[in-house]
């Protein structure tokens, strides 16, 4: 593992844990304090995955925010879950790098319960952090106990959707994150709602897909959206991203029916694929 996932060589608060994605997010973690580099988009199945892998704190990034709020969608979510969560600017923080959000991560959005602590926006993640350890535990007293008790299981399998679609007789594989594919999908084209930095350009390598379309979290910090395009190239995949403010993030259906493009790699101009193109028109050139 590297750096931003252990935190090795950095002075981390007790009971912190940092992970690049929320795809490394594993049933039986006992850090109730993550500090993820995914976004802070998804839905109440992720949510629960989260709060049932131990999780009671959580710090995300917001993803430029994007098309109807899909960047900070998780927030009410974590808060239904009864997790503690924040979203840090994506101008102060590369996505998919915990370390970065760590280290300099600024505070945008966050649940009534951060705030009823006195977390605020222009906070940074260190400040935040030393909030909670100020108030203790940052579960609600009885409820994390409740969801305990209800038997379910700390799995993603449910979580794990893809389907298979058709586009001009091409089959096309959509997913909201690229962490849901599988051996499977290897040589296949995906569509997918995960933003195209490092970590989700990694995923896509480890399934040897063929062709990868992302959301690009706005782009962000020092390009962090879009970094996984050259990393994609040099393995041999094509890859692409769509503007933010034209897809939700965490939405591969929402990715392929509207997506513009806003960045590509090499492979991807090779095949005459350009800015502002439909992910529609894209996918004719793959």
């Amino acid at each position: 593992m590297n750096d931003s996932h252990t935190g090795r060589g950095l002075e981390l608060p007790a009971g912190v844990v940092l992970l690049d994605s929320l795809g490394d997010l594993q049933p039986g973690n006992t850090s109730p304090i993550l500090v993820c580099g995914s976004h802070c988009g998804g839905n109440r199945d992720l949510a629960r995955h989260v709060r049932n892998c131990h999780v009671q704190a959580v710090f995300l990034n917001n993803a430029g925010i994007g098309k109807n709020q899909a960047g900070i969608r998780g927030l009410a979510n974590y808060e239904a879950e009864h997790v503690l969560a924040c979203a840090v600017d994506n101008y102060s923080a590369e996505i998919g790098i915990a370390c970065d959000t760590y280290e300099s991560g600024i505070i945008s959005h966050m649940t009534r319960q951060a705030g009823s602590i006195g977390i605020r926006a222009g906070d940074s993640v260190k400040d935040a952090l030393a909030r909670i350890a100020i108030h203790g535990s940052p579960a609600q007293a009885g409820e994390a106990v409740e969801a305990a008790d209800t038997g379910e299981k700390s799995s993603k399998t449910g979580l794990k959707r893809q389907t298979q679609t058709q586009v001009d007789g091409v089959c096309i594989t959509v997913a909201d994150s690229i962490t849901f594919l599988n051996e499977s999908n290897a040589g296949g084209i995906v569509v997918c709602g995960s933003h195209g930095g490092l970590s989700a350009g990694k995923y896509a390598k480890k399934y040897g897909v063929k062709a990868v379309f992302f959301n690009d979290a706005g782009i962000g910090k020092n390009d962090a959206g879009v970094k996984s395009l050259d990393f994609l190239n040099d393995a041999g995949i094509l890859a692409c991203t769509v503007d933010c403010m034209s897809a939700e993030i965490f939405n591969g259906q929402d990715v392929l029916d509207n997506g513009i493009i806003s960045a590509c790699n090499r492979l991807a101009r090779n095949r005459s694929i350009t800015e502002q193109l439909t992910v529609k028109a894209a996918l004719q050139r793959v």
